[in-house]
């Protein structure tokens, strides 16, 4: 057996073990040409305009015109997105929450949405976090937070919100809450 098939099947061994310990996905992975490991394209990018208004892509979401907004400030600049942190999978009043802090306060960065459990502990994530449910956001404002948090505290859609040391900024959807 030549060295390239020892590796692949190696690999192959890896993957199913990481798929049975730590509950990856083989449709979440995908192996780079040097061995490492690439997110699919659906974890790097947003859908285009086009596809936020086609029905198909937006399903039953509310209000697909609010997502749009959210996706044309990312085109636009003003909310950037960490190539590790999906937004497809958030729901819509809290994108449209992020999009009206980057329209209020200045460009947005986002910095973490949904997690898998073993990158949750490794985050220091709460057990039960809602970012493992990818109902929740974390994201820097570079404003001073005491507005910021202000403002997020008069809106309705935000249950969990915290502003961490580091000034990352937490909400979520879940029940009104503060730590």
């Amino acid at each position: 057996m030549s060295n390239k098939c020892r590796v692949r099947r190696a690999f192959r061994t890896t993957l199913a073990v990481s798929t049975l310990l730590l509950g990856f996905s083989t449709n979440i992975l995908i192996a780079g040409e040097e061995g490492g490991f690439i997110p699919p394209a659906q974890y790097a990018s947003l859908p285009s305009n086009d596809e936020m208004n086609d029905p198909k892509t937006t399903g039953s979401l509310p209000n697909a015109r609010t997502l749009s907004g959210f996706a044309s400030l990312v085109s636009q600049g003003a909310i950037t997105l960490r190539a590790s942190a999906p937004t497809n999978c958030v729901p819509g009043n809290l994108r449209e929450v992020v999009a009206s802090v980057a329209e209020k306060f200045g460009s947005v960065s986002v910095e973490s949405t949904h997690r898998n459990r073993s990158r949750n502990w490794s985050a220091g994530g709460a057990r039960h976090s809602l970012h493992l449910a990818c109902r929740a956001i974390d994201f820097r404002v570079r404003t001073r937070g005491r507005g910021v948090m202000a403002y997020l505290r008069s809106h309705p859609q935000v249950g969990g919100l915290k502003m961490y040391r580091n000034g990352i900024i937490h909400i979520d959807n879940g029940e009104r809450r503060s730590w």
